[in-house]
């Protein structure tokens, strides 16, 4: 990298061309004179002493007072540590203001949808999906993509899978307790693929490409609450709804407390055990949006396909409605549904 570079790229981490200049310039002399600064760099006698001082403010040369003056480079590894970690943390705290901003406004996190090119980078994504789930995986595919997802769903038995497919037979790493398996009945699962991971990840994508390797083939990643919580809403009504449980959820085998963050999988579950069921609720009062957790029994629940909603006595024998998130007939909006027994 010649000269003429490392002056370009100082200039981009916020020098002048006259500070770029003296800092190459004392790198080559070593300690020395502002006189010799500018004999050797060509910056003005007039100007040197105040780009000397400029510089020894943002850290890059120290000042060794005597008679003469003399002005000493900082160690590059030294200065340059410094500048990547206030860049750091400068680039982190306008991540949070721009996020905060977005919120203040619009009362969620900045949406996120990317369209993904190539097959093998949407396999990719749908393996990161059940990699990093804290609670609940959904799948709706043909057999055939499943096939290719199972060694990230034999990994994980802490976490609830709804699973719908083409099955002819079920094969054995799907019987688990935590999984529930359904074929796909009248809804026409070819139209979609889904895989939703909790409410903070979601991939589709349409008929899968006869040439996996097909770089055309794309698919959509979304990343956003309000945006994923319509996505599963979608899922059930459209596809769990009108297809056939094969394989039901083993409830009195899962280890508890079973958090789950969706309404809709959370009565899928309720349906496989009996109630009342002892939960704890972790949301928010719909009319005040105050924060609230309710610990109570599960002594209800409503599932069509415009509502679902779960009835809580509290440890008082008050009964309080609670829905998923967007709720607003209901007592509480619930963000997260924890089943202790």
């Amino acid at each position: 990298m010649n000269e003429e570079e490392i002056v370009e790229k100082l200039q981009k981490l916020g020098l002048t061309k006259y500070e770029s200049l003296a800092y190459i310039t004392l790198l080559k002399l070593g300690p020395c004179k502002a006189t010799d600064v500018t004999k050797e760099s060509g910056i003005p006698h007039t100007r040197v002493y105040d780009v000397l001082s400029s510089l020894h403010r943002k850290g890059f040369v120290d000042v060794m007072h005597g008679t003469p003056r003399l002005y000493k480079p900082v160690n590059p590894e030294v200065v340059l540590e410094k500048l990547k970690e206030d860049f750091i943390r400068d680039i982190d705290g306008l991540k949070k203001a721009f996020l905060e901003l977005y919120r203040s406004v619009h009362g969620e996190d900045l949406p996120e949808i990317w369209t993904i090119h190539g097959f093998e980078n949407t396999l990719e994504r749908a393996e990161y999906i059940i990699r990093t789930a804290k609670y609940e995986v959904l799948i709706n595919t043909p057999f055939e993509f499943l096939l290719l997802l199972r060694e990230e769903i034999r990994k994980r038995r802490d976490i609830v899978f709804v699973i719908i497919s083409n099955f002819d037979e079920v094969p054995e790493w799907l019987r688990r307790d935590n999984v529930l398996l359904a074929r796909s009945g009248g809804a026409p699962w070819l139209m979609a693929s889904w895989i939703i991971g909790d409410i903070d990840y979601a991939l589709f994508f349409g008929a899968l490409p006869r040439d996996r390797r097909r770089e055309k083939f794309y698919s959509f990643w979304a990343k956003s609450p309000k945006i994923i919580q319509n996505y599963m809403h979608w899922f059930y009504t459209i596809y769990l709804d009108n297809s056939e449980v094969v394989k039901p959820i083993e409830y009195g085998n899962i280890g508890k407390p079973l958090s789950l963050v969706n309404i809709r999988t959370l009565i899928t579950v309720l349906k496989h055990t009996s109630l009342p069921k002892k939960a704890e609720i972790v949301g928010r009062l719909v009319e005040s949006k105050e924060p609230i957790n309710l610990e109570g029994q599960v002594v209800e629940y409503e599932y069509t396909p415009l509502t679902a909603s779960i009835t809580v006595r509290d440890m008082a024998g008050k009964e309080w409605k609670i829905g998923g998130l967007g709720s607003y007939f209901e007592d509480i909006e619930g963000e997260k549904f924890i089943l202790l027994e």
